[in-house]
Order: C-alpha cells, then structure tokens, then sequence
C-alpha cells in the first residue's frame, strides 16, 4: 500500500506522495509512521482498506493531509485542526521564536500579557502561553468556530486557565474592547490580497476558511488597523510581532513608519524571505 499508493499520488501530480500515504497509514493503522516499516508484512483488513482508500480520495479532492487526519505540529505541539481553521504554517514558528527572544530579553522580569490577534486552532497562543508559565494570554478571532477549536487546543495542551477567548473582529474594534494593556501583541492575519486569493492552489482556495486568508482587499487592511489602535494596547517597552506576505514588507513597514512608530524590526523565514517585523510604541 505504501509503494502503491506513493506511486498513484506522485503520478497525480501531488507533492510529498510518499509522507502522505505514510501519514494516511498510521492514521488508519493508529500506529507511529515508524511502526509501519517494523510490521511492514502486516496484512491490511477490510475495513482498514476500505478506511485507507476512502481518505486517500479525499486527498485527491486536493483536501489538505492536516484536515484528513485532524491534526498537526506547531512548534513541537500537536494542535487539533479541521476546517475551521488555517493550518499553521512553519514561517509562522519563526513569529512565535521572534516574540518569544523578545520576551527573554526585554520583559523577562515581569509577569506576561499577550494579545494573540486572529488565533484561529490557537496555535500561537498556546505555543506562547506554553514557553511561558508566567503568562497570561488573550486571544480573540472574528470566527466562534475558530475559538471553539483554540479552546479545545488549551485544553488539550494543559494551559486552558491562563488564555482567555474572546470572538471579536480585530478590524472593527476599537482599544475600549480591551480591558486592560499587553506586553506583547502577536498575529498572523489574513494577508492575501482577494485578487492573489483567486489564483491560490486549491488546498487553500477552497478548503481553509478565506476569512482567514484574504481580507477581501488589498491584503494591508490589518495592518493599518493594528497601527492606528495597536499604541493604545501596550504597555511601556512591549511589542507588536506580525507575520506578512512575502512581499509585503515594505509596504506594511511603511504604514506602521507612518503612523509614528518607533522601532520597526524586520525579520526573515527559514527561507531568507521577509515575513515580518517587530515595533515598539516610542513613547
């Protein structure tokens, strides 16, 4: 099934055909992908065939691995995912360690609160709130949905009394919707301008949530929001990390430049690109 299946996916055109069908295996078999090499003559039932093939098909509807088998890793975490939310990706890790370096150098004396701004399955928070028991974390997204799956991501992960959840839009918010300052304010927004969101491959396109995604504009509209409120939600010596697109960090530096900031740090993924920066409020 390995050998076969592989072969069938990578002659569709799917990227990874080999770690696919192994991770559909273990899912199946409920075994490490390791087990399937030390019982690689076991025989496969029934059931277990005809659970295998009907997962393998609704990979070939180009439905992501992550939602197929209901999880993933972030950060060295396992997070619960479906299509609730976006599936975390790895440059936002790099956001997470940018903050977390942040923390340790500048705010390690005092106790934390975080603002994690759009937290989807909560994967930032929860990394956030799990690096540091001495922080307490709020995280809001537009979507019920969404916080309903970044509270079972608490839960599971044992740090569900130090996050609060709070269904609210970000871009229609104001800083009275917050009842007290953070240390730091971390998010990955939707950052996909609707014209690039149309040409998306259509893991994306049509199966994670798009509000997730776009902004149904130009890609820039949280970042104008985050700099004209952002000011009045930190505390003195704290830091707003955001996540861009690959191309966007001129232009979104740019707002933040022109809205007064002070420092504004940028920062590079595992690939060289620019993702995205830290600023502090000079005053």
């Amino acid at each position: 099934m390995l050998q076969w299946g592989a072969a069938y996916l990578s002659g569709k055109g799917f990227d990874e055909s080999r770690l696919t069908i192994e991770l559909l295996l273990s899912h199946v078999l409920h075994l490490k992908r390791i087990q399937l090499y030390t019982s690689f003559d076991k025989p496969l039932t029934e059931a277990e065939l005809g659970s295998f093939k009907g997962l393998l098909q609704r990979r070939l509807q180009h439905e992501p691995l992550q939602y197929i088998v209901g999880t993933t890793e972030f950060m060295g975490i396992e997070f619960a995912v479906d299509r609730r939310v976006l599936i975390p990706r790895p440059e936002t890790e790099v956001l997470v360690e940018q903050a977390i370096r942040f923390a340790q150098d500048k705010l390690s004396d005092q106790s934390l609160r975080i603002l994690d701004v759009g937290t989807g399955s909560g994967c930032i928070a929860v990394s956030l709130a799990v690096r540091f028991e001495n922080a307490s974390v709020v995280a809001i997204d537009k979507s019920s949905d969404a916080i309903d799956v970044a509270r079972l991501n608490a839960e599971k992960n044992g740090v569900e009394k130090r996050l609060s959840f709070s269904a609210l839009d970000f871009l229609e918010s104001s800083s009275s919707d917050f009842s007290s300052k953070f240390n730091l304010i971390v998010s990955n927004p939707p950052y996909i301008s609707r014209a690039e969101f149309n040409e998306l491959q259509p893991e994306i396109r049509e199966f994670e949530p798009s509000f997730a995604v776009t902004d149904d504009g130009d890609g820039l509209s949280f970042y104008r929001r985050m700099s004209q409120i952002g000011k009045a939600l930190l505390e003195s010596g704290g830091a707003v990390f955001v996540e861009h697109a690959f191309d966007q960090s001129e232009s979104a530096r740019k707002i933040f430049a022109d809205a007064g900031w002070g420092s504004i740090e940028p920062f590079n993924d595992y690939s060289g690109h620019r993702r995205g920066f830290a600023a502090t409020n000079p005053s």
